[in-house]
Parts: structure tokens; sequence; C-alpha cells
């Protein structure tokens, strides 16, 4: 998900300036020019940091963030657009899908770049810390994510390749929708990561952020069966077979089919600090329906995957000890007889504010924010999603398979077929227009010095 060109490369003094004006915008504003804004910073700011952590240089971009507490911002703006799309984004999609592809996709969007950015922050302990209560509502998010991936058939999770006379066929709102599901999916991927972070650090966190991980929310009751359930896992219309890895899904080889999936051993990761862990151990009172979910992932277990994951062999070892004790081993009985337990703030104040307000709310912003754009705004709009060549090989914008075509016309957009691209074309043709339109005016001023 690294978007932004070589232009986009920030300076420390940049970035710093960014990250600076970051701002918890009112949930009433979101679409709007500011938060527009706001949003292109924290793409910028996001593909800056993945490029400083694939490259392995000074990370400014997460200094920055954990310096000036910014994390609660970025979490604050997460949650906002997560009950937007939940409770706004129906009532205003009709009219939205009316508008720019791009338009209309830019909020969807928006909490992919939030939890993607925060993905790469929170792989450090001191960032993790940096968040400070916001944690307690991050946690609680991860939850909400984990609990729709194992509740909803992997077949509904995202959209598989149709036949290009269904696509033809396909209304405004139902692609749209199709972007939503996409979209959705892919934040949760990024989820696992980020759930993973959170308990490699729990150590360092208020114990309320134990006791929701355990007790609130049980986070083990909900990673075991996604384990067992493998979304990031599936077939696609060819029969083969494909893993979601650095947010597309790309084919599996022959010779890595004996491999765990990256978002699995993430899984297995969490599922190892919470259960490894001695202090959770001690606050995690095991019921016999605890014990049998855990017990289940002993068939997962064996010398293929501790080649992989060498921990994952002590993780076995634990389940066998508590298959026969019915406890794990070395507990004590915990002496916490009274826990003050933090509330999801941002959350709990985002609901009461707005109960009752989100079709108000929605009639505004479809009058005043969801409105037609100028070209210059769709240009601006561009800039947004502009992959550079560089970070990625090129790959089919429908399916995520290697691609050798592009548009004829903008000469921006892949992909792997005839079929693809015309089942593509509603999406894409707002965005052709643009670019083509903005290299024609370009090359204007030349043309008309060779007349002269």
């Amino acid at each position: 998900m690294d978007h932004g060109g070589p232009q986009d490369l920030l300076t420390p003094y940049e970035a710093e300036a960014l990250i600076l004006s970051l701002e918890k915008i009112p949930f009433e504003e979101i679409g709007s020019p500011r938060w527009l804004t706001q949003h292109s910073r924290i793409e910028r700011l996001n593909c800056q940091a993945h490029r400083q952590a694939k490259d392995g240089t000074d990370e400014f971009v997460v200094d920055y963030l954990t310096s000036l507490d910014k994390i609660p911002v970025v979490v604050y703006s997460l949650l906002a657009i997560e009950l937007w799309k939940t409770k706004v984004f129906p009532l205003v999609k009709e009219h939205t899908s009316t508008l720019s592809a791009l338009r209309s996709y830019v909020p969807i969007y928006h909490e992919a770049s939030c939890v993607n950015l925060l993905e790469c922050v929170l792989f450090h302990r001191t960032s993790c810390e940096a968040a400070e209560d916001s944690i307690i509502d991050l946690i609680d998010y991860c939850y909400r994510k984990l609990y729709y991936l194992v509740s909803t058939p992997n077949s509904e999770l995202y959209s598989l390749v149709k036949d290009s006379k269904d696509v033809v066929g396909m209304s405004d709102v139902d692609l749209l929708d199709q972007q939503f599901v996409d979209c959705e999916f892919m934040v949760c991927m990024c989820v696992l990561s980020v759930t993973r972070f959170i308990t490699d650090h729990r150590a360092g966190l208020p114990l309320s952020a134990t006791v929701r991980l355990l007790d609130t929310q049980d986070f083990l009751l909900t990673l075991v069966p996604l384990i067992e359930k493998a979304p990031w896992v599936r077939r696609n219309p060819k029969g083969q077979v494909q893993k979601f890895d650095k947010q597309e899904w790309v084919l599996v080889e022959e010779e890595e089919m004996g491999q765990l999936p990256d978002l699995q051993v993430q899984c297995f990761l969490a599922v190892h600090n919470l259960a490894m862990d001695p202090q959770c151990r001690n606050r995690y009172q095991m019921t016999s329906f605890r014990k049998d979910n855990l017990l289940r992932l002993r068939r997962f277990l064996n010398d293929v995957v501790f080649d992989q994951v060498p921990p994952l062999a002590n993780l076995l070892r634990t389940l066998e000890e508590l298959a026969i004790s019915g406890q794990f081993t070395g507990v004590e009985e915990a002496h916490t007889p009274f826990i003050v337990e933090l509330i999801a703030e941002i959350r709990e104040t985002l609901l009461q504010t707005f109960e009752g307000r989100y079709e108000a709310i929605s009639k505004e912003q479809i009058q005043r924010i969801f409105v037609k754009e100028s070209q210059e705004e769709l240009k601006g709009l561009v800039s947004m999603f502009t992959m550079p060549e560089e970070l990625s090989n090129p790959t089919c914008a429908v399916c995520g398979e290697d691609a050798e075509d592009r548009c004829s016309r903008c000469h921006q957009e892949w992909y792997c077929g005839r079929q693809c691209q015309v089942k593509d074309w509603k999406r894409h043709k707002a965005l052709c227009d643009v670019l083509c339109e903005a290299e024609k005016k370009k090359s204007e001023p030349l043309i008309q010095d060779i007349s002269a």
C-alpha cells in the first residue's frame, strides 16, 4: 500500500511540519477540502515510513509521530472514518457513486491509510507506549475487525473477478460497494500485524490493556478460529491458489505450498505472546471452553512450522501441558482484586456526540461536501494515488496478477488481459480522462512553439 512518487520523498524538516499539522478534524467535516488535505499528508507520511522501514534507514517519520504525541491523532482519524463508513456512508453512497471514482473512493480508502501507517509505527515499543490511553480504543478496534473476519464467510470478504458481461451490467453503487468490501479486507489484513505488535509490547502498556486483550475482548477466542478459517488464502477463478501478501493477491508457487503465509504467522505470534507471557497466564482464567479453543491449534503445529517459526515449538509444548493439567503451568493465583478499567474514550465520545444525527450529517455532506469536482480538484485527487514504479512490479488493477498490458489512453493503469480491462473501465474512466487531459495541456505549449 505504498503510494506516492519520487517527488513525495520527505526531508526530516518536511516530515516534522506535516506531522505537526495533523489534527482531530470534526466528524462532520469528513470528505471536506480540509479533511482531504490531511488525508494526503497521512498518505505521504505512510509512504515515507514504509520506505524507511523497507530500506532500514533513519525512521524519522515514526520518531516524530512518537515524540510529537501525534499517534493518538492518527488513532482518532482511524476511528472517526470507521464510524463514518458504518453510519454515514450507507446514506451517501448512492450520491457519491455518481461523482468521480476517486472522489467516492478516498473516504473509503482513508481507513486503510491510517491503519497502514499505524502498522509501521507500532512495530516499535516506544511508539506503542506513546499511544497512551488511545491504545484501549485501538485494541477494541482490532477486535471488531478480527470479529468481522471470523464471522463473515471467506467468499464474502473480497470480490473475485467476474465475467465482463456481468461487470458491464453493474451499477455505480454496486461497483462502489465492491470497492468498499475489498478495502475492508485490506484494512483487516493490516490489523493482524497491528494486533501482533500490541501483544509484542503488552508488558509496557497499562494493566487495563492486558485486561482488554484477555478478558473484555478475549483475543484468544477470536485468533484461534481465524487461524482455522485462513481468509488470507483463496483459489482464483482459474483454480490457482493465491495468498494475500503485501496488500495484494499473489499466486502461491508449488515450492511455497508448505510455507506458512506471513499473515498466518502474525496470528500465531499474537497467540504465542498471550499464551506464553507469565502475567497473561496468571490473568487468563482457564475455563473448559477456553482450553478446548486453544487445544485446537495443536494440529497446525509440526516440525515444518517450527523450522519457519521456531518459537512456536514452545507454544506446542505449553498446549500439550495444558491438555494434561487443564491449566497453564506455573500459574499463580492472581492478586488484583481491584482494577480501574479504562473505557474506549475516543469511540464512546463519537458515539454519544453523534447518536441520532447521522441522517442530518449525510444530508449536509451531500449538499456541501460531496459536490461535483473541478478539473483541478480531480488532478489533486489523482496525485494521492500515484504508485512509484521502483516499489512494485506492474500488477493487474483488477485481479492482482502480473500485468503486461496497460491502458492505451493514459498509459498509467496495468492489466493482465482484456477481460480485466473491460471489467475495470467503469471505475478507471474518470481517472483516465483527467490524466489524458492533463497530458494534453502539458503538450500544448510545445506544439505552439513548434508551430511558431
